[in-house]
């Protein structure tokens, strides 16, 4: 091979990586800009109720562990989403320290209000798409997750504000059931 073919696929992997870290932060923004101007939910807030809903009963362990922060964090913010009414705390039986989580009402309704509009930005996102480049997109995407994400607890938080009706375990490419 030569030096230019080489410097030349060198540059073409860099693209690649480079436009998929514009599409990475493009969706980020626009998802997490849907949910702090619609629900006034930041990302980590959006995750808790997620978490709490796919899994009731979850403590504040749980759901630190999943969304990626510390203990500390999660309590002040499952404490503020409690104040707004999304969140339930109970205590649990077994530990009077530890904390059974559950969504209200209004919080179930937040949460499917999250994930329609996470669905609304990606669908807008994937609309100019042929059906051949979604199915090229996914099959590439699937590739990527299932190479990078350990099943488990990163995927896990990889997953973190997955809508589960759009994606189930038996064909997530990291949640292997």
């Amino acid at each position: 091979m030569t030096e230019d073919k080489a410097l030349q696929e060198g540059r073409v992997r860099g693209h690649a990586a480079n436009v998929l870290g514009a599409l990475s932060l493009l969706i980020q923004d626009r998802v997490e800009s849907a949910w702090q101007g619609e629900l006034d939910l930041s990302p980590m807030a959006a995750a808790a109720l997620v978490q709490i809903d796919n899994d009731p009963g979850s403590s504040i362990e749980l759901i630190a562990s999943h969304i990626g922060l510390t203990h500390s964090a999660t309590v002040r913010l499952i404490d503020k989403l409690a104040e707004r009414g999304l969140v339930e705390k109970d205590r649990a039986r077994k530990d009077a320290r530890a904390q059974s989580l559950t969504l209200s009402r209004a919080g179930k309704r937040v949460a499917q209000q999250l994930h329609a509009l996470r669905n609304r930005v990606i669908d807008g996102l994937l609309g100019g798409l042929d059906q051949g480049q979604r199915e090229g997109l996914e099959e590439a995407i699937r590739a990527i997750l299932h190479r990078c994400v350990e099943p488990g607890r990163e995927a896990d938080v990889t997953c973190r504000v997955c809508d589960d009706r759009r994606c189930t375990p038996d064909i997530c490419p990291i949640r292997v059931a």
